[in-house]
């Protein structure tokens, strides 16, 4: 089997994870590389999601997300670019705890710190905190949770991939040209050294 890499873009909602991946999945396939998007998995789920989400939501988006990678894989795609990855669900699961995280959560964080660690790259989106995040009947609307959950995004990144995170605000992602290596790097004007917010 060809080696697959596997590009992370990460960040809170709305910060324009979806316009940086299909862009670079677009130059990818520009440079005659196999490649694809793999949407979120969250607007799929049956349970519910945001400030609302369950720990059944939070397993089902990170357990399918990882199902969309090796699907993907099996269907023959050699560079897949994923728009979020096993371990965002997590976050939003930790914006939004009510309770104790459950054994099965606790096991499944661990691994999906590995996987993620596996990753050939990890690009966090920051979001533009002065904009309005617009109603599209599934994106939650609530800027200070939107927050909340990029704070969350930033510690679980530096704590256990600082060494590999690359940073875009989002106007620097809007303006930001795309190169393809030869072995199918991604270069970006504008990214900055991660710097953890606390």
């Amino acid at each position: 089997m060809a080696q697959v890499h596997r590009y992370l873009i990460t960040g809170t909602h709305g910060c324009g994870k979806s316009t940086l991946s299909h862009r670079i999945c677009s130059e990818l396939k520009k440079s005659g590389y196999n490649a694809i998007v793999l949407s979120e998995t969250a607007r799929e789920s049956p349970f519910p999601i945001n400030q609302g989400q369950t720990v059944e939501a939070t397993l089902y988006i990170a357990l399918k997300q990882a199902v969309k990678e090796l699907e993907a894989i099996a269907h023959g795609y050699q560079h897949l670019v994923l728009d979020r990855g096993v371990l965002d669900s997590f976050v939003y699961s930790e914006a939004t705890r009510r309770e104790e995280i459950s054994e099965v959560e606790a096991g499944l964080l661990e691994a999906f710190k590995v996987w993620t660690g596996k990753y050939d790259d990890i690009i966090f989106v920051k979001s533009d905190h002065n904009s309005t995040l617009e109603a599209d009947g599934v994106r939650d609307t609530d800027t200070a949770f939107a927050q909340r959950v990029e704070r969350l995004f930033e510690h679980l990144l530096m704590e256990n991939f600082h060494d590999r995170i690359r940073v875009l605000s989002y106007g620097d992602m809007l303006r930001s040209k795309i190169k393809i290596g030869g072995a199918g790097e991604i270069y970006l004007d504008y990214e900055r050294q991660y710097e953890l917010v606390s």
